[in-house]
């Protein structure tokens, strides 16, 4: 399987994904209505930072994390004026560097799906573990309804690696299972939406610990 933190870091030295991170993203704008005042939140694969900015403008505190060292050195520079605004490198396929129900919110856009069945069982019992009773859970997923499903080599069922790039496609009932009966689900929708210049089929979940 090919070097993903290599990937990323690639990207993010070319400059590649900058045009697409200059104001927060429409699930960031979705999701913030939820969170209760005075958040603490967690972003797992941050990328460029921009909804973590977003987060931090509204009045939370966030700490922002990625397993690219480049995107977290060059988010260190262009938002260090912000407050309440922390930049961190996570492996999200580690244990996380938390504490027990350290966070209000865990957020996470399109960083999710990378990993194996098991690994990403292992990464949701994490998030349950950081997240306070009561606190929300957001992802949004690459769904197995994507024109890119089953392109590429097979990893293992719904992932597969395309030139480069992992992706473990989440079905609805793959992501209810994930959950796995801790959460009571706020909302879950799959659809079609715009990313990075192209129609991507999503699973979008906000769910409440329990």
């Amino acid at each position: 399987m090919n070097d993903q933190k290599q990937h990323w870091n690639e990207l993010h030295t070319k400059g590649k994904l900058k045009d697409y991170a200059k104001k927060q993203t429409t699930f960031a704008d979705e999701v913030i209505a939820h969170f209760p005042t005075d958040a603490k939140v967690l972003e797992l694969g941050c990328g460029l930072g921009n909804d973590s900015f977003f987060f931090a403008t509204q009045g939370h505190t966030v700490i922002a994390t990625d397993f690219s060292e480049t995107a977290i050195e060059e988010n260190k520079i262009h938002y260090q004026s912000q407050q309440n605004l922390s930049f961190q490198v996570v492996d999200i396929s580690k244990p996380l560097p938390f504490e027990d129900n350290e966070f209000d919110v865990v957020y996470a856009r399109l960083s999710l799906h990378y990993f194996t069945d098991a690994v990403t069982k292992q990464v949701f019992n994490e998030l349950n573990r950081i997240l306070q009773p009561k606190g929300l859970l957001c992802f949004l997923c690459k769904s197995t309804d994507d024109s890119l499903y089953g392109q590429g080599k097979q990893i293992e069922r719904d992932m597969f690696e395309y030139k480069g790039h992992v992706r473990h496609f989440f079905s609805m009932d793959y992501a209810k299972q994930c959950l796995s009966n801790k959460y009571e689900i706020k909302l879950s929708e799959d659809g079609k939406e715009e990313f990075y210049d192209r129609q991507s089929a999503f699973i979008k979940i906000i769910a409440e610990k329990m």
